[in-house]
C-alpha cells in the first residue's frame, strides 16, 4: 500500500507540477529571460523531488526504472539517425543562408536571449521532461493500470496540457501532441529513454540553436 501511495503521489507531482507553474506563470512569453530562468529552476526541482519519492518513497533504484538503461545497438541507431537529421540541417542552412526579418518577430525574441540560456533550455527539457513524462509517468501509469498503452496516452496528453501556458489553444499545442505521441511511441518501442532525450534536443535545438545559428537576419 505504500508504495501505491508513493506512485500516486510521484504521478500526480512528475505530471502535475507544469500545471502548477502555470498558476504563477499564467501566460509564458516566448524567450522571456526571467521566464526560461524560472522554468530551468522548476524542472531541475522537480526531478530532485521526483528522485527522493523514488528512492526514498517507493524504494526503488531511480535510473533503472525511470528507463535510463544502457543503449543498445537500436538505440545507438536511432540516436545516430537523430544526429544525422541534425547536422544535415546545419549543412542546408549554412549552404542557403536564408534571410528573417528580426523585429517583432520569434527570430529577434531568439536573438534577445543569449545563447547559454538557450542552450541550457534544450538540455533541460530533453533530461528532465523525458524523465518525468515518459521514464517514470509511463512506467509507473503500467504498474497502476496494467495496461502500457493507456500509460503512454495519459503521459502523452499531460504532457500536451502542460504546454499549454507556452503555447495557448493554438496549431502550436497541436505541434506539441505530435511530438508528445512520437516520443511516447519511440519510448514504448525501445523502453529506453536515451534515444527520446536526443530527439527532444533535437526538436528544441532546430529553433532555438541550430536556425539562429544560419539565419541571416534583416
Amino acid at each position: 500500500m505504500g508504495k501505491r501511495s508513493a506512485v500516486v503521489a510521484g504521478l500526480v507531482f512528475a505530471m502535475g507540477w507544469p500545471l502548477v507553474l502555470a498558476l504563477f506563470i499564467p501566460v509564458q512569453n516566448l524567450h522571456d529571460v526571467r521566464q526560461d530562468t524560472i522554468v530551468l529552476v522548476a524542472e531541475w526541482l522537480s526531478l530532485l523531488v521526483l528522485y527522493a519519492i523514488v528512492v526514498r518513497w517507493e524504494g526503488r533504484a531511480f535510473f533503472s526504472t525511470v528507463g535510463w538503461l544502457r543503449p543498445r545497438r537500436r538505440d545507438w541507431i536511432l540516436i545516430g539517425f537523430f544526429a544525422l537529421i541534425g547536422v544535415s540541417t546545419c549543412l542546408v542552412l549554412w549552404r542557403h543562408h536564408p534571410a528573417a526579418p528580426m523585429r517583432g518577430t520569434v527570430f529577434g525574441q531568439v536573438y534577445g536571449t543569449p545563447f547559454a540560456l538557450r542552450l541550457a533550455l534544450v538540455l533541460t527539457a530533453g533530461i528532465c521532461e523525458e524523465t518525468l513524462f515518459r521514464g517514470y509517468a509511463i512506467e509507473r501509469l503500467k504498474l497502476l493500470t496494467g495496461n502500457i498503452w493507456i500509460g503512454a496516452v495519459i503521459a502523452a496528453v499531460l504532457f500536451t496540457l502542460g504546454h499549454i501556458p507556452r503555447y495557448g489553444f493554438n496549431s502550436g499545442l497541436i505541434g506539441v501532441g505530435v511530438i508528445a505521441a512520437l516520443l511516447s511511441g519511440i519510448y514504448l518501442w525501445r523502453r529506453n529513454i536515451a534515444a527520446c532525450v536526443v530527439l527532444h534536443w533535437l526538436i528544441d535545438a532546430i529553433p532555438l540553436l541550430i536556425v539562429p545559428a544560419f539565419v541571416t537576419l534583416k
